[in-house]
């Protein structure tokens, strides 16, 4: 059987059961799992399911509002949403508030970073591409994992050859 807060469907019941251990948790995780429950929905692709997510998630924000751990996930999880939703606008305004977030409180930190450079690429928003540019530079001695490194200079190749800047281009391509 799974975890309470990670289910994969969400009947009537399942919602009623989760929030009744939700309930019995101490008031200090909720948040917690709130979005592990949002966040396996998500996993699921699910339209109806996503929607659930989007509810749960906004609860974290408006009933935790103090909780600074959970509250920069919640907006990523939020940009997540609305990317499979393909409202890119949306999604990159959430992914921006997750970074801000984070700029306030460096020690929590998620892949919004990315997930909004990507997007922004994505939507050829060009007038944006400085900005992403110093963005990722500012995160490239922090990077842990290789997939991690790879969109980043990805992303700082296909930049810097929009700006003529061929050499620095093909740098970023072969690391």
């Amino acid at each position: 059987m799974s975890d309470w807060y990670r289910k994969k469907t969400w009947t009537k019941e399942d919602e009623e059961y989760f929030y009744q251990k939700l309930k019995r948790a101490r008031e200090y995780g909720r948040p917690q799992y709130l979005r592990i429950q949002a966040i396996t929905l998500i996993d699921t692709h699910e339209n109806d399911l996503l929607d659930v997510a989007e509810i749960l998630l906004n609860k974290i924000l408006e009933d935790y509002p103090e909780n600074k751990l959970e509250r920069s996930s919640a907006f990523h999880s939020l940009g997540d949403i609305y990317k499979l939703h393909e409202d890119y606008a949306t999604a990159i305004n959430y992914y921006k508030e997750a970074i801000d977030f984070e700029k306030k409180f460096p020690n929590v930190r998620t892949m919004a970073y990315l997930d909004y450079s990507e997007l922004i690429i994505k939507t050829n928003q060009e007038n944006k591409y400085n900005a992403i540019e110093k963005l990722l530079k500012s995160k490239l001695l922090e990077l842990v994992f290789p997939i991690e490194k790879y969109k980043v200079c990805s992303i700082l190749s296909i930049i810097n050859k929009h700006n003529g800047k061929l050499t620095q281009a093909k740098e970023y391509a072969v690391l």
